[in-house]
């Protein structure tokens, strides 16, 4: 699914020392981070916002509480406004969030471009948390995306390793020690389970991704105020429900329209997240056994070589299996930000909570970022995973198993079974 506000690029006229294609990524502390910062950076924050605040003059034009061209017009100043991102970071310490000030520079340019009267358009009947929360649920939207198209390569090369090996016979683990032998197909196998169900959970249309429209206080007040404006509606809802109908269709959100109100009710950001995280552990389920199994006295699998990867500043002979761990970095980081995220939610208070809701920014831009990361990074691993049947059979050896008495049980179906499901949900996505 391609998200509407994706699919054109806004003519933004952010004041920085460089455009924002010569922009880098420089987050020292995120290793791969320049996977993902396009989807969940300052940049794509900045832009889902100006999005937000954008259609929701259009959607006020398709409620009939706002003359078309009038919207066309104030929409494009909107799209048009000069950003002063640094400025807007700053001054967001005096409201406790970027949307005040956004606003304010946004009516601005709405003032100059068009008329101060209709300046008054932008962000009516909203509240920050209403575009705060629906600018983040995009860029959640689109991470889902683009977890849902890294897993679809993850998943392609799991089955060719489940289908090419499902004979190869290994040494089962358990506990950490030798136990029967399997087949190599069946862990791939059972890798490729756990990204196929991630792979379904990312499908952005299986997702629900609400808009938030409740307004100050969760009541539509403000956008009930302009009922005597609206024209009449084939839509048989009221016209808060109709605005939030049009801005979650203009933005590419599929929510139920019923379901905007969820300021201090987190459900839909935590059911929105957590796909992001259980496809960065999917992922990371197979980059700890690829540690494990990379390690010279086993030597199994070794990941793909790459110019640059897996050195060590101390040990010139070190490979390091830099793929996995970092897969796996992501996988936790993932994880506890979700935790964080139901922490937050334990402590919404009221109509608006003054403490819960600004705890969520950084644990769901985490997971998104971490999702990302993750599933880009595994898709390269599974790619050009390296397999070593000899390897396989000479710590098959080490237990003084005859080829006789090499029972695999079922593994070999077990690898083709799990290709074929791969093939199922591949042609339901």
């Amino acid at each position: 699914m391609t998200f509407a506000f994706r699919e054109r690029e806004r003519p933004y006229s952010f004041r920085t020392p460089e455009s924002t294609a010569d922009m880098t990524f420089s987050d020292l502390l995120i290793p791969g981070g320049q996977r993902a910062d396009s989807v969940v950076g300052d940049d794509a924050l900045l832009r889902a916002l100006v999005s937000a605040e954008a259609e929701w003059v259009r959607a006020q034009a398709d409620a009939g509480v706002l003359d078309p061209p009038l919207a066309a017009r104030i929409a494009s100043a909107i799209e048009q406004a000069e950003i002063d991102p640094e400025a807007l970071a700053s001054g967001a310490e005096g409201g406790g969030n970027p949307v005040i000030g956004l606003v304010a520079m946004l009516r601005r340019s709405v003032a100059q471009r068009v008329s101060e009267e209709a300046s008054m358009a932008v962000h009516r009947a909203l509240t920050s948390q209403d575009v705060m929360d629906t600018a983040l649920m995009s860029v959640v939207a689109s991470a889902l995306a683009g977890c849902h198209e890294a897993l679809g390569r993850t998943g392609d090369s799991l089955a060719r390793l489940s289908a090419e090996h499902a004979d190869t016979v290994m040494v089962a683990r358990t506990l950490g020690q030798h136990a029967l032998p399997m087949t190599f197909g069946a862990r791939a196998g059972r890798w490729l389970d756990g990204v196929a169900a991630a792979y379904r959970e990312t499908d952005p249309d299986h997702t629900w991704l609400p808009v938030s429209g409740g307004g100050a206080a969760g009541t539509h007040r403000a956008a009930l105020a302009l009922e005597s404006m609206a024209e009449d509606s084939a839509l048989d809802m009221s016209l808060g429900d109709r605005l939030g109908h049009f801005w979650a269709r203009r933005l590419g959100l599929n929510g139920p329209v019923a379901d905007q109100v969820w300021h201090t009710r987190r459900r839909p950001m935590i059911d929105a997240v957590e796909p992001l995280a259980r496809a960065a552990v999917a992922c990371a389920k197979m980059a700890g056994d690829v540690v494990i199994s990379s390690r010279n006295e086993i030597s199994e699998l070794a990941e793909p070589a790459a110019e640059g990867r897996g050195g060590s500043s101390a040990m010139a002979h070190k490979k390091n299996p830099t793929l996995s761990i970092l897969i796996r970095r992501s996988g936790v980081t993932a994880s506890r930000a979700v935790g964080a995220l139901m922490e937050s939610e334990a402590l919404a208070v009221e109509e608006r909570s003054e403490l819960a809701w600004h705890l969520e920014w950084e644990p769901i831009r985490t997971v998104a970022r971490h999702g990302l990361i993750a599933t880009s990074l595994a898709a390269e691993l599974a790619e050009g995973l390296i397999v070593d049947p000899g390897a396989m059979t000479r710590n098959l050896n080490l237990d003084g198993n005859s080829p006789a008495s090499r029972d695999t049980g079922n593994s070999a179906d077990q690898a083709r079974a799990a290709a074929r499901r791969w093939d199922t949900a591949k042609e339901q996505s």
